[in-house]
């Protein structure tokens, strides 16, 4: 595609442009022609922002008296009716590239047949627990969606989701941004069947929720915590594992292989959103919806991984992630869509992106992303954000004055309620402008913050209901594996600080330092946790138990791997230690770290009654010795030697039992102990060890058998000459007893006095693991 020097307008997009290459180019014309249009119209900018600082008289006149308890006198109803006009507008404009006509304007705000649900009253108590608030507040927001099937499915889906996210992104209100995409999604459905009857309107709501969902959960799983979270949940590694899979799912339209989904639950909502929309937008049929999400995911994975760069480099891709996201959510939500709608919508959408990219530069800039406000280089991204505005206003909407309108109004409301808190000294520090722009920005910091605060749209009071109900999450609410991943940081932190110096000062330390270190899963130690936050206890009392629990259990392994064991050579998904180190350095470190185990313990002193930590040392010792673990590992050992009898299966359970489920016991118990808990809890306890142990090692067998080493991160097929219960009596056989297990594990939680919901996620997950 050749683009001539003087270009005449902004690039006509249409369906076929939403192809990458085409795609590329039309966004660099438009650049393009938008810098040539600014340049030349200096005073149609200063305009447009004089028009911005005459909104914020009409703003300071409304805001005061817009939500006050005041009986509704004509006047008042008018000025509303005028606000809600422009709402309506605005709505259009960003979101769906047309002008609703006066007549679709005055359907709207009369609520003809909730042809716009948006403007309904949003419910829901922002204090109310969790997922249900939630939907009632979409309800609120799109009232026939109270009517719709499904309503279960969508609550299923949201509390599965809330439950995976990090814990930081679940605070960050990324749930409130969830529900406000899909009320978006499911209010440009409605407002592309006016005119249909209600049942027919209840139908169409009904077949675009899932889309709807899948587009709000992505914004959550892809943006805030593939892209946006530090990597203190997920490492690089994941998150390229991840990458490589979105990217071949969006590109090619083929599932990625059960198998090769990562052992996450946001992983598996994904691919559950992938198939999900796969079934209502066959790839082949829909190919425009999927060069646009493939478009924006792409756009916004360079976005993320910059490091540094200049504002004009960031541009294209700014205009690209905006833009399809908006052509996404109007395909999703099933609007027949001609060229004028990709031209408007397209070309448009810079507007919303460099406002939020100025009100989030400082959110931005601590967490250490990249954006035009955040760069630095050439372009004054505070000047492009008013002149694109003016530009959008003249050249897409060819001077509409409706339009200037309703971006002046919410561009300054928006605006104003950010530098009414922050105000605008850095701004203009960090970007100079005209003085038009300036008198605005500084009118705007100078306004009341309660002038504006209650003057936000109607899909934002959504997002902050929505928010305001699933931002404070119950650590018990959550997703084992997440509970996991957030805490793996601090586990690290915790085996760095009690478990191996700073500097090594011999061979045995870099041992030491190296098994403990790889992909370990830290389940022991996080099931410590767990508990820990279960019965209300701080983590750093328990500190020692859960350094000491890893010491014992990485000390296992190392024994495990040796040539006179398993002879592995993948453990955490690096050689194992004997093939690293010298052998018999090995075994020594692995003595040490036992050694520094039961110190470890002997510390916990400094919190708790000696007779108990005393009591907590000489179990350990007991679990470890000849008649728990090491007989365990010894029973292993002797039923796989060649000529050895048959194993019968109650054999094979006591092995594992020995084996796996004293080293589950082991994290749990002592907690237990320096706590005085009752006999009975720790017996429960105990019972709920013991059948996770199995339910984990059967599945382990399984895994060896059928799984990869990749995957794996050791040794799969290391079983072969072993003897477990898939290879003695069969898969189907095992996962009997595997069902059985846990559903007895389960059974002991429910007679424990608190709140056990981790400890039943984790041993449901032990089943159902990939690696």
């Amino acid at each position: 595609m050749r683009v001539s020097p003087r270009l005449h307008g902004p690039y006509p997009f249409g369906r076929r442009d939403l192809e990458a290459e085409r795609l590329d180019a039309g966004v660099r014309h438009t650049l393009a022609h938008f810098r040539q249009w600014r340049d030349e119209n200096p005073r149609a900018i200063a305009a447009h922002a004089e028009q911005y600082t005459a909104q914020l008289d009409v703003i300071a006149a409304e805001g005061p008296a817009a939500f006050d308890r005041r009986p509704w006198t004509p006047r008042r109803r008018r000025e509303r009716r005028r606000r809600l006009a422009r709402e309506v507008v605005h709505f259009g404009v960003l979101n769906m590239g047309e002008v609703p006509d006066d007549a679709m304007v005055d359907a709207m705000l009369d609520g003809a047949a909730h042809t716009l649900p948006l403007l309904g009253r949003v419910r829901g108590d922002g204090t109310a627990a969790a997922v249900p608030a939630a939907i009632a507040a979409l309800r609120g927001s799109v009232p026939l969606l109270g009517e719709v099937p499904g309503a279960d499915w969508l609550t299923e889906r949201l509390t599965a989701l809330y439950a995976g996210l990090p814990d930081a992104v679940v605070r960050a209100g990324s749930m409130g941004k969830v529900v406000r995409a899909m009320a978006g999604v499911l209010v440009i459905g409605a407002y592309g069947v006016p005119h249909a009857t209600e049942a027919a309107r209840r139908d169409h709501l009904a077949g675009i929720l899932p889309g709807a969902y899948a587009f709000g959960a992505a914004y959550a799983i892809v943006d805030d915590t593939l892209h946006d979270l530090a990597a203190t949940h997920l490492g690089r590694d994941a998150r390229e594992r991840h990458h490589r899979l979105i990217a071949a799912a969006l590109a090619t339209g083929e599932p990625t292989a059960e198998a090769d989904v990562p052992d996450h639950p946001l992983a598996e909502e994904l691919h559950l959103l992938h198939r999900l929309l796969l079934a209502d937008h066959p790839f082949d049929r829909r190919r425009h919806l999927w060069h646009a999400a493939e478009a924006m995911y792409q756009a916004q994975h360079r976005d993320a991984s910059r490091t540094a760069g200049a504002a004009d480099d960031l541009y294209p891709d700014v205009f690209v992630k905006a833009g399809m996201s908006r052509v996404v959510a109007n395909v999703l939500a099933g609007r027949r869509l001609g060229d004028a709608f990709y031209e408007r919508c397209v070309n448009t959408i810079l507007v919303s992106q460099l406002r939020d990219d100025l009100i989030d530069r400082r959110e931005d800039r601590r967490a250490g992303r990249i954006t035009p406000f955040t760069a630095g280089g050439d372009l004054n991204p505070v000047h492009d954000l008013f002149a694109y505005n003016a530009y959008v206003a003249e050249e897409v909407y060819g001077g509409d004055p409706v339009v200037a309108d309703a971006l002046t109004y919410y561009g300054a409301a928006r605006l104003a309620a950010h530098l009414s808190v922050h105000g605008a000294g850095d701004l203009l520090r960090d970007h100079p402008a005209t003085g038009e722009i300036t008198r605005f920005l500084r009118a705007a910091a100078g306004l009341p913050p309660r002038t504006v605060r209650r003057l936000g749209t109607v899909d934002q009071v959504l997002r902050d209901r929505a928010a305001g109900a699933l931002t404070h999450r119950p650590a018990a609410a959550v997703d084992c594996r997440t509970f996991v991943a957030d805490r793996l940081s601090y586990i690290d932190d915790v085996l760095r600080r009690l478990c191996t110096p700073d500097e090594a000062t011999g061979d045995l330390e870099e041992i030491v330092r190296y098994a403990l270190g790889g992909t370990g899963k830290r389940l022991r130690p996080a099931m410590c946790l767990m508990l820990a936050d279960s019965l209300g206890i701080d983590p750093v009392a328990v500190e020692p138990v859960v350094a000491a629990g890893e010491l014992f259990h990485t000390a296992s392994l190392l024994f495990d791997d040796l040539p006179a064991h398993d002879d592995a050579t993948v453990r955490r998904g690096r050689p194992a230690a004997h093939l690293v180190f010298d052998e018999s350095a090995v075994q020594l470190a692995g003595l040490s770290m036992i050694s520094s185990a039961f110190g470890l313990l002997a510390g916990l002193s400094d919190r708790f009654p000696a007779e108990r930590v005393t009591e907590v040392v000489g179990y350990a010792g007991g679990v470890l010795g000849p008649q728990r673990l090491c007989r365990g590992q010894h029973l292993d050992l002797r039923m796989s030697r060649p000529g050895a009898p048959a194993a019968t299966r109650e054999e094979i359970l006591h092995m594992y039992d020995l084996k796996t489920s004293t080293a589950i016991e082991a994290a749990l118990v002592p907690l237990m102990m320096v706590l005085g808990r009752p006999r009975t809890e720790i017996g429960l306890l105990e019972r709920y060890a013991h059948h996770a142990g199995i339910v984990f090692q059967i599945r382990d067998d399984v895994l060896d058998a059928t799984s990869s080493t990749e995957v794996l991160g050791k040794n799969s097929g290391n079983d072969t000459g072993k003897v477990n219960l898939v290879r003695s009596y069969g898969p189907a056989a095992a996962e009997e007893l595997m069902r059985s297990n846990l559903a007895a594990a389960v059974e002991c939680c429910r007679g424990l006095p608190f709140d056990t919901r981790l400890l039943e996620c984790t041993v449901r997950h032990f089943a159902l693991r990939r690696r």
